[in-house]
């Protein structure tokens, strides 16, 4: 029998859902399918970004909806026009050549009711005399309206990053759920499923307390060692691929929980052997081709890293404390797992007696946002703090001249002080090139 090729690509993603390396993960699979199955049962998830909450989402959908429709949201994003999004593609369940006479009442007056929001649409589109106009919202396409579209197609409504929208629009989301609640009186499958990267399922979506018993608030977790390991076995197998036990480890620990960053640097490995597709199986991967797949990761977000870095710790008004590097420093201290707000704030003290508390919470959560680079995270199941990226964690340790006494005369130690060098070797060789492109441009 012939064997089934493969390809790194499609293997490892770290950029998209995995599935030919999709790992179960029992605690949380158990709780979404339960959700996903009660009727009229809304849901919203959280966790940190990488830590592959739409590969599960993806996955379980697959498994259970017939179909979804998925859609991705960008700073700015109003709610008219993710609605918008969404109705756009309903377009393949309700065709213009459908034989209205041959369907059920329902059925017809949805099909004609389609018709009639599209038409409206496809109206003001045209009086537009700009093509950049953003579309107005019909007032036909109502939330009902929308809710019985959905049902009637059988097609789940998957709202991804909706994080990043305005606080108003995470209010008409909400909104928009209790009446799909209503309306899965007739569609007892109808769901919103609504993810974002962030620490609580409040912060996605901002909901009646009234509605708490109909929404699912479903944290995703970072990924535990084991599972970790498996997205390894399991992409190397495919590959015809043997990772030394070694390389396995120092993955599994780089990646911190994070899935997305272990596939990068098993795709990085990949790239370093010049691995195209399934190879003989047993082709051994060696320290050598972690190192090189750890440097293109470091070339590839040297810039990003240290502008995190800068960030996080940039003292932006002056103050009797110097709150972002304080408390990065606290927390460089710790292990990769991180540290519970106690812990954090007693190591401050060590240094600076005084630290007030309000301090360290009002600065935790601003770590934790885009404006100071996202450089911590919160695990909700162990209540740590946490670097949300291993190789951030390491540039800050050595830009902060931290060295935990259990890193001291091992390979981490080294490996720390080799990122932190590789980023700001990368980054100067950047700031050159770009200089003598300048300086090139203006001679001529």
């Amino acid at each position: 029998m012939s064997q089934v090729t493969y390809y790194p690509n499609e293997v490892f993603t770290p950029t998209l859902p995995a599935k030919l390396t999709f790992v179960e993960r029992a605690a949380v699979d158990d709780k979404l399918v339960r959700a996903l199955q009660t009727p009229g049962k809304q849901i919203v998830v959280f966790g940190h970004s990488g830590a592959g909450k739409t590969t599960l989402i993806n996955n379980k959908l697959e498994q259970i909806f017939e179909a979804h429709i998925t859609t991705r949201c960008i700073a700015g994003m109003t709610f008219e026009q993710i609605v918008l999004n969404a109705f756009d593609q309903l377009s393949p369940y309700y065709k213009k050549d459908v034989q209205f006479e041959k369907s059920s009442g329902r059925k017809a007056s949805l099909q004609s009711e389609y018709e009639i929001v599209k038409a409206g649409l496809e109206l003001s589109s045209s009086e537009k005399e700009s093509s950049t106009s953003s579309r107005m919202l019909p007032p036909q396409l109502t939330p009902q309206l929308l809710g019985a579209l959905m049902g009637d197609a059988k097609a789940c409504w998957l709202i991804e990053d909706f994080h990043k929208v305005g606080e108003s629009e995470k209010v008409k989301l909400a909104q928009t759920m209790k009446v799909f609640m209503d309306v899965a009186a007739s569609y007892p499958d109808l769901k919103v499923v609504a993810i974002g990267a962030v620490s609580t399922g409040r912060e996605v979506v901002k909901y009646d307390q009234e509605m708490s018993g109909r929404v699912a608030e479903i944290s995703v977790p970072l990924m535990a060692n084991e599972e970790l390991r498996l997205i390894i076995e399991k992409g190397a197998s495919l590959l015809g691929l043997t990772f030394d036990p070694s390389v396995e480890r120092q993955i599994v620990s780089l990646s911190n929980g994070l899935p997305a960053i272990c596939h990068q640097l098993c795709l990085n490995v990949c790239f370093a052997m010049n691995v195209i597709s399934t190879a003989m199986p047993g082709r051994a991967v060696g320290q050598a081709d972690l190192d090189a797949a750890i440097k293109m990761y470091i070339d590839d977000a040297s810039d990003t890293l240290k502008e995190r870095y800068d960030r996080a710790v940039r003292n932006r008004r002056q103050g009797r404390f110097d709150n972002g590097r304080i408390i990065v420093k606290a927390l460089c201290e710790f292990d990769q797992d991180g540290a519970a707000y106690g812990n954090l704030h007693k190591s401050i003290k060590r240094n600076n007696a005084d630290y007030p508390a309000g301090n360290l919470t009002q600065y935790l959560k601003e770590l934790q946002s885009p404006e100071r680079g996202e450089v911590v995270g919160l695990d909700i199941a162990s209540g740590k703090f946490y670097f949300s990226d291993p190789f951030i964690r390491a540039f800050c340790q050595a830009k902060l001249g931290v060295n935990p006494g259990q890193l001291r005369s091992t390979v981490w130690m080294k490996l720390i002080s080799d990122i932190a060098n590789m980023v700001e070797a990368t980054v100067e060789a950047n700031r050159k090139q770009e200089k003598q492109g300048s300086t090139k441009e203006g001679s001529e």
